[in-house]
């Protein structure tokens, strides 16, 4: 019998439950950024929480099912952070970006599970390719619907292509996140910074700057 069922005989049933689905996330969350999801065998998962394959299958039908279950996991936690930059509109949205950034920075290991699985998800068959195309697809409309607010109120100078400029907003970040993991002397906050700088003199109504 493994250790986590004899610990598990304590507390209440619906206790046990929910901090065994509360280990089993953070788990494959973990081995998940280190190994990707196909490198991620269930066994091995089950042995790291200490419990049976089966035991991890009564939560999760399937390392599938796991997998979105973490993703799920993680835009709720990530949904709390957004709200804070939904009301931030034109100029104002490039800089606040900057903060998620050094959010991003101080979660290493967040931000390796999205790299991680953002890459293996370039395969068509792969569980999480739909859920990532539909993320960039969001994160992408809301850059270009936050930064089209600013072009209304004058701020924003009118012939900018937002639509253009969304995607290089969301690979800046992504590419500085990942020359970081690669290498942890990239000054992600300093690079970002110089490149929000070039932007919004290019966004400024009036500037001759040219993208």
């Amino acid at each position: 019998m493994k250790n986590g069922r004899r610990r598990g005989r304590t507390g209440t049933g619906a206790g046990r439950g929910d901090g065994s689905r509360i280990a089993i996330l953070q788990t494959a969350r973990e081995l998940f950024a280190r190994r990707g999801f196909r490198g991620t065998s269930l066994a091995s998962i089950a042995d790291a929480v200490e419990l049976s394959q089966p035991g991890v299958l009564h939560h999760f039908p399937s390392k599938t099912e796991l997998l979105l279950a973490v993703l799920r996991q993680r835009d709720t936690e990530d949904g709390r952070l957004a709200s804070s930059l939904r009301t931030r509109e034109g100029i104002d949205l490039i800089r606040a970006l900057g903060g998620l950034v050094a959010h991003n920075q101080a979660s290493p290991e967040i931000v390796r599970f999205f790299t991680v699985l953002t890459s293996e998800a370039l395969a068509d068959d792969h569980p999480a390719h739909d859920y990532f195309v539909d993320r960039y697809r969001q994160i992408r409309a809301r850059i270009e619907r936050n930064l089209r607010r600013g072009q209304e109120s004058g701020e924003v100078r009118c012939d900018a292509d937002l639509e253009a400029i969304a995607p290089i907003v969301v690979a800046v970040m992504d590419g500085l996140q990942l020359q970081w993991l690669l290498d942890r002397d990239v000054d992600v906050l300093r690079s970002y910074d110089v490149f929000a700088r070039m932007l919004i003199q290019y966004l400024e109504q009036g500037s001759a700057a040219e993208l």
